[in-house]
């Protein structure tokens, strides 16, 4: 007889134990929604943005000497102020998350007091700037928008300005194009020693101004999620931030990273490019930083990936059989145990979505989200049955892995906390 569950298990894969952000999560992977859908129909829907006005009036106050004839200066400020806005609104506000569609409202207020401003002779030196540092850090479309294009949305409140200024003998000022940064060389790669953890980083730059590098954090032990992003003045720069993050043990000062090939670097990058659902959605537990990284980390993303010449291939399928087999005979080997092939499936099933040896990565957060996902989605006694076979689990991927020394002990310690208590930390970026 099948185990009677709270849920079942696949669709669940590599999403948070937390049912708030797993809910989200669940709603972004589904690729094509259906049209009659509820799930549709609120990402299509604005509820909630009655607090928009005010938040981008509030932006539009703070303005203030944007810097000017620096294109990466005037994009970081830009970044700072919304940024800065837009956490303080999700500390406060609970509804309205729709980030793309805040960002085309945004740029069309701006377009209109441009447009007011060129009709009084007011001032609008500042929200020229605005305009170009929106357009900076907004990300090109993907192909696959629900609603309003927020690029083509600022690059027309760009048209319509300017329009707006010439019409009354208003000279527009810096910047006359459109500001957009480009690849500027091959992008570099570094894992942590388990091998769930990437600092992704590439350089870019206007041309041969403002030289810089952008670093995504990319956590794969709860899925392909981007958990910390940012521009630095050297790879040795984020690397330091990176590693100061993910911790010294996992991530040590002497791995130095190595040139990415664009097929890794696709693979990598692919939530950021694939969908512009994911870009409605918001887990809750971002950092600071992060929101206010949230267009740029993915105009980077993709302008990155679009010069790529090499195209994403399809993605090998994951199949938990011979995975199952292989560490159901290795137990039975070993300790002589002959499990229930369905639980030995319940932990295979959320242990990862990674095919090839990415799978056995077990880092101590990887087993802590493995175990909240299981306890949180069965009948109790179904889950401590998986459970159960957690601490030999994590012992055989570390033999899959090569782990030695103090990074497999870490991981054995946590595999013998397999129990839940129901609580989550909510911390997107955690030291491994």
């Amino acid at each position: 007889m099948a185990k009677k569950r709270k849920a079942k298990a696949s669709p669940r894969r590599g999403v948070s134990g937390h049912p708030a952000r797993r809910a989200l999560q669940m709603a972004a992977r589904r690729p094509a929604p259906d049209p009659r859908s509820g799930l549709l129909d609120l990402l299509l829907d604005t509820a909630g943005d009655e607090w928009w006005p005010d938040s981008q009036n509030a932006i539009i106050e703070r303005l203030a000497d944007l810097p000017a004839h620096s294109p990466l200066r005037l994009e970081n400020a830009v970044v700072d102020l919304v940024g800065e806005e837009l956490w303080a609104r999700t500390q406060t506000e609970t509804m309205g998350f729709h980030w793309d569609q805040y960002l085309a409202a945004l740029a069309d207020l701006v377009r209109d007091k441009i447009q007011i401003g060129a009709r009084t002779g007011s001032k609008v030196d500042d929200l020229w700037r605005l305009l170009h540092g929106l357009a900076a850090m907004t990300p090109p479309p993907s192909g696959q928008m629900l609603r309003r294009d927020p690029d083509l949305a600022v690059r027309e409140a760009i048209t319509d300005a300017t329009a707006a200024l010439a019409k009354t003998g208003i000279a527009s000022g810096w910047p006359s194009d459109v500001l957009r940064a480009g690849p500027a060389g091959e992008p570099l790669l570094l894992a942590d020693a388990y091998g769930s953890r990437y600092a992704l980083l590439a350089p870019f730059a206007w041309g041969e101004q403002d030289p810089h590098w952008y670093c995504w954090d990319i956590d794969r032990c709860t899925g392909d999620r981007v958990v910390h992003a940012g521009v630095f003045a050297s790879p040795q720069e984020a690397l330091t931030e990176w590693r100061a993050a993910v911790g010294a043990h996992a991530a040590p000062a002497f791995a130095q990273p190595a040139p990415c090939d664009q097929a890794t670097a696709r693979d990598l990058l692919n939530p950021l490019c694939r969908s512009d659902l994911v870009g409605a959605l918001l887990m809750g537990s971002e950092s600071r930083q992060l929101i206010a990284e949230h267009f740029r980390l993915r105009q980077r993303a993709r302008a990155l990936c679009g010069s790529f010449t090499v195209a994403l291939g399809p993605k090998p399928q994951l199949d938990l059989n011979p995975i199952i087999d292989d560490f159901t005979a290795w137990l039975r080997d070993r300790d002589d145990r002959r499990p229930e092939r369905e639980d030995v499936a319940t932990l295979a099933d959320h242990w990862s979505h990674l095919p090839g040896p990415g799978y056995y990565a077990c880092s101590p957060h990887r087993i802590e989200h493995a175990v909240i996902l299981i306890a949180d989605g069965y009948i109790e006694k179904y889950a401590e049955a998986a459970l159960d076979l957690l601490p030999q689990w994590v012992e055989w991927c570390i033999e899959r892995t090569g782990l030695t020394g103090e990074l497999a002990e870490r991981s054995r310690r946590a595999a013998t906390n397999n129990r839940w208590n129901g609580s989550d930390t909510m911390d997107l970026r955690r030291i491994e």
